[in-house]
C-alpha cells in the first residue's frame, strides 16, 4: 500500500516512447564516505599522530604502504574515509595495530573548542548523542549534549556507569527510571548518580528533550 491506503499490485504501465524503446535509469555509483563520516573517527588525526611520531612525511608513508602521497593528504584532511583495507596497509607501513590506533588520543592539546556541527557523533535519529573531547582518550570527564524526540529515550535496558554520571535537562521534560522509581525532571531539574545506579531516561514531553551529561571516568 502508499502512504493514501491504497493497494499498489506491483504493476505499472510502461513508459514509452512510440517506436522507441524505453531508455534504462542510469546505475548510480555508490557514494564514497563524506567528510563528516571521517572526521567523526578522527582518523585523519589519529594517522598525523601516529605517522609524525614515527618520524615519517606523508609521502615515505605512501612509498611504504604502497599508496599515492595524495590518499594520505586527503585522509589526514578529514577528506577522504579510508577503507578498512587501505588502513590497514598504512597502519602496518608505521606499524601499529587498529586496535592501538584508535586507543590513542589524537590531540596533546588541554584547551579543546568545538562549535555544534563539530561535536563526535555517538547515535543518531530519534536519539541523537554527540560528544565533548573525543580526541582525548586520556581524559577523566566525559560531557555529552543529549537530545531525544518526544517518546525517545536510553532504552529498554537500564544503564549503568562504574563510576558518577551527573546531568542538566536544558528544554523539554523527561522521566528518569532508577531502582523502580520514576522522577520527573522539567527544564532546569537534573540528577546526579553516585557509584554504579542503574537508570533509564525518557523523553514523555510534546518537544524534543535536550539534556547535558557528564560522566566520569570517561566512556568514550
Amino acid at each position: 500500500m502508499d502512504r493514501g491506503g491504497r493497494r499498489l499490485t506491483g504493476k505499472t504501465p510502461a513508459t514509452r516512447t512510440r517506436g522507441k524503446p524505453a531508455k534504462r535509469p542510469k546505475a548510480r555509483k555508490p557514494k564514497s564516505p563524506s567528510r563528516d563520516q571521517a572526521s567523526n573517527l578522527a582518523v585523519g588525526a589519529r594517522l598525523r599522530a601516529v605517522r609524525e611520531s614515527a618520524g615519517m612525511t606523508q609521502r615515505q608513508l605512501a612509498r611504504k604502504a604502497g599508496v599515492t602521497n595524495a590518499t594520505v593528504s586527503l585522509i589526514e584532511q578529514e577528506a577522504h574515509a579510508p577503507s578498512l583495507a587501505s588502513l590497514h596497509r598504512l597502519l602496518s607501513a608505521i606499524p601499529i595495530t587498529i586496535a592501538d590506533f584508535f586507543a590513542l588520543p589524537v590531540s596533546q592539546q588541554n584547551a579543546l573548542f568545538y562549535q555544534a556541527g563539530d561535536l563526535a557523533v555517538v547515535t543518531r535519529g530519534a536519539a541523537d548523542l554527540r560528544v565533548l573531547g573525543s580526541e582525548r582518550r586520556d581524559k577523566k570527564l566525559q560531557v555529552f549534549i543529549e537530545r531525544y524526540k518526544p517518546g525517545a529515550g536510553t532504552g529498554v535496558d537500564p544503564l549503568s556507569h562504574d563510576g558518577e554520571t551527573a546531568a542538566v535537562v536544558v528544554s523539554g521534560v523527561v522521566e528518569v527510571e532508577v531502582d523502580g522509581k520514576k522522577n520527573v525532571l522539567s527544564a532546569g531539574g537534573g540528577y546526579q548518580l553516585i557509584g554504579r545506579q542503574p537508570y533509564r531516561l525518557t523523553n514523555i514531553g510534546k518537544t524534543v528533550a535536550v539534556v547535558v551529561c557528564a560522566c566520569t571516568p570517561a566512556m568514550i
